[in-house]
């Protein structure tokens, strides 16, 4: 099962881009109220065994970071569905690869952008651009040594340098947030010793894309489940500041 809360393998290859954006958004929502019962409940939890009046202040405000936090891949998500709807502008096909990081303190994955076929067997040329994305929608990760291609959809905006919302392939969805400037360098070193195998070809056509309504999508795992973690999280931090202070 993806971060997402959705299993990848149970997808339908003919869910729409509107499907599963609002599968995303769905999660993402879970998300939220997962981390705000969470804090609650730490918060209470301090109260009730009698621990020092910082504990329930910094459970309180962890918990209300993370809450905000996710209150923000929501939007992005939202903005993404709207800018589908409108369609104020076709997609494009492209070639991505979405990496993870190799840099360890880093969270958010590269979605490597070619806009053409890479050379199958052959070393990757510099992407044309690099976007950071959201770091909830795994369906088309991959890692250093076991890099996939995937043709796809690439959302465009009014201008050449606009900010592509949603990336669409067969296997899932990928939301860029922002352009990293240095990364098209930094991704063409990463992926010097890779020698992919032909692209995942993209069979979902562009009126698909753009649907409307379709199916509701699954959401795996439970909210009990997500809201216990959290508070073992937010426990163990609550904890730690505790025995420092």
């Amino acid at each position: 099962m993806d971060a997402s809360g959705a299993d990848p393998e149970h997808t339908p290859r003919s869910a729409s881009a509107g499907s599963l954006l609002h599968r995303a958004a769905r999660a993402e929502r879970r998300r939220s109220l997962a981390w705000l019962l969470a804090g609650a409940v730490t918060v209470a939890g301090t109260y009730a065994v009698g621990v020092a009046d910082v504990a329930p202040i910094f459970a309180g405000v962890m918990g209300a970071c993370f809450v905000i936090w996710s209150l923000r891949q929501v939007l992005g998500v939202v903005l993404a569905h709207r800018d589908l709807a409108k369609a104020a502008t076709p997609p494009r096909r492209a070639h991505v690869v979405l990496l993870n990081d190799p840099n360890p303190r880093a969270v958010r994955p590269l979605l490597a952008v070619w806009p053409s076929p890479p050379p199958v067997g052959a070393r990757l040329p510099k992407p044309e651009c690099v976007w950071r994305c959201d770091d909830e929608l795994d369906e088309l990760r991959t890692g250093v040594g076991s890099v996939v291609v995937h043709e796809a959809w690439l959302d465009t905006g009014p201008r050449s340098w606009s900010k592509p919302r949603w990336v669409v392939a067969d296997a899932g969805i990928a939301l860029p947030h922002r352009r990293s400037l240095l990364a098209r360098w930094y991704v063409s070193m990463s992926l010097r010793r890779e020698r992919p195998d032909e692209p995942q070809p993209l069979t979902i056509d562009y009126a698909h894309v753009v649907a409307q309504g379709g199916e509701e999508l699954p959401l795996d795992g439970s909210l009990l489940r997500s809201v216990a973690g959290r508070i073992a999280f937010l426990a163990a931090l609550t904890a730690l500041v505790l025995v420092l202070s």
